[in-house]
C-alpha cells in the first residue's frame, strides 16, 4: 500500500494483522476452533474473542471513554468462550468493531493525547506519553503477536499455515 496519509497506513497495518487471525479459523468447524490442540489454553475462538475486546478497548480509549470498567476482570473473561459465541458472530462483532475503531482514529490527530484510566495504564510502560499514534502502533504489535498465535494454533490443527490461508503461495 501506498499512501502519504499516516493514519490510513497504520490502520491498513493493523487491519493486515486482523485478517490474519481472521484467516486462521477459515474453513474450520465450531469444534476445531474451540479446540485447544497445544500446552497452551487458548483456543481460536478464545484468541479471536480477545482480539475482539482488544480492539473495543483500543476504539473506546481513543475515544476518550473514561469508564472502562474493570480492565482485569473484562481481560480474564475475555479469553472464555460462551456456548452461544460462534465464529461467525466473532467474525461479525470483529469487522464492527475494526470499522468503529477506523472511525474513532480518523476523527483524531495521531498527536493527540490519549487519557488513559489507571486501570488500564498501570499495565502500560510507565512514564509513556499515550498519543493515538502509540495506541495504534501498540494495537498493532498486540494484533501481530495473536496472529502468530493464531498461526500456530491454526497449524496444530490441520497443518494450514498463514501463508496458504492468505492465498499467498
Amino acid at each position: 500500500m501506498t499512501t502519504a496519509d499516516e493514519h490510513e497506513l497504520l490502520l491498513h497495518t493493523l487491519q493486515r494483522q486482523r485478517r490474519a487471525i481472521a484467516n486462521a479459523v477459515s474453513g474450520l468447524t465450531e469444534e476445531q476452533v474451540r479446540s485447544v490442540p497445544s500446552a497452551s489454553s487458548m483456543s481460536l475462538g478464545s484468541l479471536l474473542k480477545h482480539v475482539v475486546g482488544e480492539h473495543r478497548a483500543l476504539g473506546i480509549n481513543v475515544g476518550g471513554v473514561a469508564d472502562v470498567g474493570d480492565a482485569e476482570a473484562e481481560w480474564h473473561s475475555g479469553w472464555v468462550l460462551a456456548d452461544d459465541e460462534t465464529t461467525e458472530a466473532l467474525l461479525a462483532r470483529f469487522d464492527d468493531v475494526a470499522a468503529e475503531t477506523a472511525a474513532i482514529v480518523r476523527a483524531r490527530s495521531l498527536d493527540d493525547a490519549v487519557d488513559l484510566p489507571e486501570a488500564v495504564r498501570r499495565y502500560l510502560p510507565p512514564e509513556t506519553e499515550f498519543t493515538v499514534r502509540w495506541m495504534l502502533l501498540h494495537a498493532i504489535e498486540e494484533e501481530a503477536r495473536h496472529a502468530g498465535h493464531a498461526d500456530v494454533i491454526r497449524e496444530s490443527i490441520d497443518g494450514a499455515h498463514a501463508m496458504q490461508l492468505a492465498g499467498t503461495i
